[in-house]
């Protein structure tokens, strides 16, 4: 079952056992490496009950899917997930191993590379080719400079940010093999213990897969102007989003949060409201296709990166705006 040069997919699954669309990308990437080795592409997929998820990774073009289906991995627990992974890598030993840039990541591939003295990149927004060198691309000093990072040894860990690449489609024939792979946890070696987990459920378009972002900042007002990002957002099919300083009094749900210590998002289209451009929200959404930042101050910093800019008060502006988009899309 092991392949030198094999690019491993880590697939994350959601509250519902759904793929993630994240993981989707990072099999496109896995792809492309693929092919520039001549190695193959796997995924993994670890849980309780995953059995269906792993027939339906089957269908996105990958080499091969393993399963790693066990009652103790229903749901995230750092010290089992891990050595789950580390036994099936000593069957698998991949050259690399790419995973979404998601809370799960940020905890597990560190322990990962520890544990395989492997090199680790994350939140990379780019990947570079060159024949057969490749390198990555990742934002550093609050995303004032984008760094270009290149492996010098093997195996190697990288997670990508959203829309680093397009999702595999999913093909209705020439599925690959699903192979069950057994592991062994030892739940006394437990030093955590899950107490209890709460799911919250987002109404509407996701943050982390819109297409459209609507974001408020502190010049939103108040929780008020974020009802009226609401119903912009239900226009364009966007989801919601805010910096973080509406959160933190309350305006806005911190799962809203977007920038260094929130959400790190991608879209095509990024509306920022009352934003005044610091460099800690910039950090999660400059990598958006186009920006359109509304603001009073027409120095703010915001405008620096925007694409279209509009000056004015979001109690004026935003409301316009959703009638004539709503006027246009009638």
């Amino acid at each position: 079952m092991g392949s030198d040069d094999a690019v491993l997919v880590l697939v994350e699954l959601g509250t519902d056992k759904e793929i993630m669309p994240l993981s989707l990308e990072c099999a496109t990437a896995a792809k492309r490496l693929a092919e520039i080795w001549g190695g193959r592409t796997v995924a993994l997929i670890m849980g309780n009950g995953v059995a269906a998820a792993a027939r339906e990774m089957a269908c996105y073009g990958v080499d091969d899917v393993l399963l790693v289906d066990h009652p103790a991995l229903d749901g995230y627990q750092a010290e089992l997930y891990v050595s789950a992974f580390l036994q099936v890598w000593e069957r698998q030993k991949p050259k690399a191993i790419l995973m979404g840039d998601s809370l799960i990541s940020v905890d597990m591939a560190p322990r990962l590379a520890f544990s395989l003295d492997a090199g680790l990149i994350t939140d990379c927004v780019a990947i570079k080719v060159d024949e057969t060198d490749v390198s990555f691309v990742k934002p550093v000093y609050s995303s004032n400079v984008m760094a270009v990072y290149a492996f010098a040894s093997e195996p190697w860990i990288v997670t990508l940010r959203p829309r680093t690449e397009d999702a595999a489609p999913r093909e209705d024939t020439g599925h690959s093999q699903v192979i069950p792979v057994e592991v062994k946890l030892d739940l006394s070696a437990m030093k955590t213990e899950v107490i209890q987990r709460v799911i919250e459920r987002d109404e509407g378009v996701k943050l982390a897969e819109a297409h459209i972002v609507v974001s408020g900042g502190r010049g939103i007002g108040g929780p008020d102007g974020f009802e009226q990002l609401v119903e912009l957002a239900k226009v364009l099919n966007a989801a919601v989003g805010a910096s973080r300083p509406p959160c933190d009094l309350g305006w806005a749900p911190s799962q809203w949060q977007v920038g260094q210590t929130g959400a790190k998002v991608a879209p095509s289209v990024y509306i920022a409201a009352g934003i005044s451009g610091a460099a800690q929200h910039i950090a999660g959404m400059q990598s958006s296709k186009k920006i359109v930042a509304i603001n009073r101050d027409p120095k703010a910093n915001i405008f620096r990166i925007a694409n279209y800019g509009v000056v004015g008060t979001c109690e004026e502006v935003v409301p316009a705006f959703r009638e004539a988009l709503a006027e246009i899309l009638r």
